[in-house]
């Protein structure tokens, strides 16, 4: 099974829990998918994204990793991904790009509510580069 990644996840930006859950996971690939992404301020200052995909959105940058080694309850547990209808993310297959151009399927952490008041649209597609831009930083803790 491969994991998309597109944010706080990627081991450059994964600090704290973050770093510990990809901590085991490959170097990746770089790939792209497509749809809307946002920046949110979390609640210790700093920031993290929210994926929705759509077909025709734009191109949204991030890591693909061959993921079956990863502890996905643990994972799920971290991006409050479940069932219920509270839920912020859902955990969902998608088609990623790979370098090469071959479209794979991989399992991504999309948002599962209402955009909040106060995101802000990422245009470029890119987490890492939006916050280096701006001068941000990642949420440290969920």
């Amino acid at each position: 099974m491969r994991l998309f990644v597109y944010g706080v996840l990627m081991k450059e930006l994964a600090e704290g829990q973050a770093a510990d859950l990809v901590a085991a996971l490959d170097s990746g690939l770089p790939a792209t998918t497509r749809g809307k992404l946002y920046g949110v301020k979390g609640r210790d200052g700093g920031w993290y994204p929210i994926l929705l995909p759509d077909p025709q959105g734009a191109e949204v940058y991030g890591v693909v990793h061959e993921a079956g080694a990863m502890e996905w309850q643990a994972m799920d547990t971290f991006e409050d991904a479940h069932d219920g209808p509270d839920a912020e993310y859902r955990r969902q297959t998608i088609p990623v790009m790979l370098p090469n151009a071959l479209v794979v399927d991989a399992q991504a952490y999309c948002y599962a509510r209402t955009v909040p008041d106060g995101a802000e649209p990422i245009d470029g597609g890119s987490f890492a580069a939006w916050l280096s831009e701006t001068g941000r930083r990642a949420i440290t803790s969920r």
